[in-house]
């Protein structure tokens, strides 16, 4: 409860002085993305639009690597989930852009910016969409090289829903 009222102050004192990037705003339906998905087990919520409403969920899943030299090679040392909204569109022989949503515990996060290992895989890194007390929400810098269908979409429809889940970075960057 605590927490809350202080969360509450300083979105308080953020708007009253212009801002609102530290303010979560998911509550809030975006008038250009109707539909909504919630996974209750994360606490996460991500909206789509409306072409979008047979729209799948696949789950995979991400490695934190680290090379070990004494034994010369590289070593999973955590893993957690990636969730991947589908287009209703996508057929085998008809690629569509996936949105894949990595998920964090903050233990994990930290250890990522401790440089305990890479969750990024050869290439890119993975950057924060937004947080909240348990995990954070990341996307990997290279998911979407507009080589698939609907990527401009994808990309337009992430930026939405960081603009509505803003939170302050935990490692601006």
């Amino acid at each position: 409860m605590a927490k809350r009222i202080i969360k509450l102050l300083l979105c308080l004192a953020l708007v009253l002085s212009g801002g609102l990037s530290g303010c979560s705003t998911t509550g809030n339906q975006l008038s250009s993305l109707p539909l909504r998905y919630h996974n209750s087990q994360y606490d996460f919520t991500f909206f789509l639009p409306a072409d979008w409403q047979a729209y799948s969920i696949l789950t995979q899943q991400w490695e934190g690597e680290a090379y070990l030299p004494k034994k010369d090679k590289d070593v999973a040392l955590a893993r957690g989930p990636i969730i991947a909204l589908r287009n209703p569109q996508w057929e085998t022989n008809n690629l569509y852009q996936d949105i894949p949503i990595y998920i964090f515990t903050r233990k994990q996060w930290d250890d990522i910016h401790l440089g305990k290992y890479d969750a990024a895989g050869a290439g890119g890194v993975i950057y924060e969409l937004w947080h909240n007390d348990k995990y954070v929400f990341g996307m990997h810098s290279r998911y979407n090289w507009h080589e698939l269908n609907g990527s401009k979409e994808v990309a337009d429809i992430v930026e939405q829903n960081s603009a509505a889940n803003a939170t302050l970075h935990l490692y601006p960057g």
